[in-house]
This record gives C-alpha cells, sequence and structure tokens, in this order.
C-alpha cells in the first residue's frame, strides 16, 4: 500500500486533516476501523500472492514430473 493509498483511507475511514498545521484527527473508533482495514488488505494481498505463487510452483512440479527421457 503506498502512501498516497493510506492517507485516501484514512479520510475515507473519517479521519480530518488540517492543512493549515498538517495535523490529522480522528476519534478512536476510526483508528480502529483504519487498523482493520490496513491488516485486511495486507491479508488478502498475501493470500492472493501465496495461491498464485502456489498454482505457479504446482504447475512447474507437475511439468517435471510428467518429463519423459529417452531411454524411459
Amino acid at each position: 500500500m503506498t502512501d498516497k493509498e493510506i492517507l485516501k483511507l484514512a479520510k475515507k475511514i473519517g479521519f480530518s486533516f488540517d492543512e493549515d498545521d498538517g495535523t490529522w484527527f480522528c476519534f478512536e473508533e476510526e483508528i480502529l476501523k483504519f487498523a482493520l482495514a490496513i491488516h485486511e488488505d495486507g491479508y488478502n494481498k498475501g493470500y492472493d500472492r501465496g495461491c498464485e505463487d502456489g498454482y505457479e510452483s504446482s504447475k512447474v512440479s507437475t511439468e517435471m514430473n510428467t518429463w519423459s527421457f529417452d531411454y524411459d
């Protein structure tokens, strides 16, 4: 997740940004929602990446185990 995406998420959840002094303001409930959203994003990306890597690994393994040789 990029810095820009993180700040966009904070605004979407309800954090307020004061452009005059560059500070953020939020309530406890918003912090908890923000943390959960960050966690879920990371989990989902990791899960997707694991499924893709696992599929590719399985595919290569299957190909290697089905190779034939001239002396078979």
